[in-house]
């Protein structure tokens, strides 16, 4: 898995109040990151992914795990996880893995 965020699949975090985490928050570190927040999970907002790094990478998320069931206009199914590259990608739905 090329996923950069493994360590928050499957998880549920709260903000500094004690509340499920919600809408988007912006981490600075190395590279800077945008996470999406549902409920305390990573999940796509509708129209951005869960995780979008400076450098590029993006990770489509679902209920805090992996997913992306959106199809191109050929009716391929859309990468969940796309590295910097965009040339090295991983399918899943429902945070598992799958053949596109």
């Amino acid at each position: 898995m090329i996923s950069r965020v493994k360590k928050f699949i499957g998880r549920r975090f709260k903000d500094e109040n004690g509340g499920l985490k919600q809408g988007d928050e912006y981490l600075d570190g190395e590279v800077g990151v945008i996470l999406r927040w549902k409920d305390g999970r990573l999940n796509d907002d509708g129209e951005f992914p869960a995780v979008e790094f400076e450098d590029s990478h993006v990770e489509h998320f679902k209920e805090g795990r992996p997913h992306n069931g959106a199809r191109d206009k050929n009716g391929k199914l859309k990468p969940a996880i796309i590295g910097v590259s965009g040339d090295i990608v991983e399918y899943y739905i429902n945070g598992r893995q799958v053949k596109p």
